[in-house]
Formats: structure tokens, sequence, C-alpha cells
């Protein structure tokens, strides 16, 4: 599965962290993992890619990984950040 931010999100990273700002909304802060998380969305990984990476990355267990990954981009798709890339 692919995502992909949606157009009327502007974004920027400051300090290592994402700030997401969207019409109506007030803005959101991701964490350091959660920022990671949205660059490698931003770049086009699919979420297989997304976990491989993290597991790799911060050297942990890829079921928690994949977890974690989920969790993220449920919320991101829930806040209407980004959509599902048919």
């Amino acid at each position: 599965m692919k995502y992909s931010i949606i157009k009327t999100v502007l974004w920027q990273e400051t300090d290592g962290e994402i700030v997401i700002v969207a019409p109506k909304q007030d803005p959101a802060y991701l964490n350091e993992s959660g920022s990671d998380i949205w660059k490698l969305i931003n770049k086009g990984f699919d979420i297989t890619k997304i976990i491989e990476t993290l597991s790799k990355e911060y050297q942990e267990d890829i079921s928690i990984v994949e977890k974690d990954v989920k969790c993220i981009i449920k919320e991101l798709l829930d806040n209407k950040y980004i959509k599902t890339v048919k």
C-alpha cells in the first residue's frame, strides 16, 4: 500500500521534526519516528519499504516497527494529511 501527502497540506521540517498545517485544522507536530514515516511517504515508499527501512534504521524488531508505522499512518489518514494511492 502506498500513500501520498494531500496537496492542500503544507509541512516543514524544523529541528528534525515535521510541522503539518492543513486547512481548517490546528498545526500538528510529528515526533522523530512520525517525521521519519512522513519523509518516507513523501519519497514514495510503500508501507512495506517504510517498515523495512525504519526497522534497519532503529535496529528494532520488524513486528514492533510494523505496529507503530500502521498506527501513525492510520492517524495521518484519519486527520486527512495523507491519502491512499491506488
